[in-house]
């Protein structure tokens, strides 16, 4: 009886752990380097700002393992949001990595579906969400009537984070910016 218990135990261990999604390979690359060096990249970058200061930025990186000397690259996205609560400033700062092979889903996904609808407007009471979601980031493109809002979620471990989150309606134009830059880095 004690053998079924730990082997039903054991293999609900492992079933949990192996169907859990995981990070990037960019942040998996860097947690399990014992000393990392990251390049980045400003001169090719797309950033949007919020209209209550909140700024969200995509740059590409090269990160390096500097005992093995491994090199990985990938598109970087730091987030930065500010909020005030009963007169208090809090500061929340989070970098997160879409990995080369998911850049390639996220061009296509604002070539077919962001960049075409970007003039569109939906009937009254009806509205339409494209929404593309890599291991670390869900990116949110939203039409209502004639206004259009993008919103950024991040993820640890395939769970979304809903209490830190940019999204901005000001910014939507800004797409086409991004789009530029994510062809420049592949």
């Amino acid at each position: 009886m004690k053998k079924l218990l730990f082997t039903s135990l054991l293999l609900l261990i492992i079933s949990k752990t192996y169907s859990q999604k995981q990070n990037s390979e960019t942040r998996q690359f860097i947690d399990n380097a014992e000393i990392t060096q990251i390049n980045k990249d400003w001169n090719v970058k797309a950033e949007f700002k919020s209209g209550i200061g909140e700024i969200v930025s995509f740059f590409p990186v090269e990160a390096i393992d500097l005992k093995s000397n491994q090199k990985v690259k990938s598109l970087q996205m730091d987030i930065t949001i500010t909020s005030q609560l009963l007169g208090k400033s809090n500061s929340y700062f989070k970098s997160s990595w879409i990995d080369l092979n998911e850049v390639d889903e996220f061009i296509l996904f604002i070539e077919t579906y962001v960049i075409p609808n970007l003039k569109e407007k939906t009937e009254r009471n009806q509205s339409t969400t494209y929404i593309f979601n890599s291991r670390e980031i869900t990116f949110s493109f939203y039409i209502e009537k004639s206004s259009r809002r993008i919103s950024i979620y991040l993820k640890d471990n395939g769970s979304t984070d809903n209490e830190h989150y940019f999204w901005t309606e000001s910014q939507v134009n800004k797409i086409p910016e991004l789009l530029t830059m994510l062809k420049e880095i592949k």
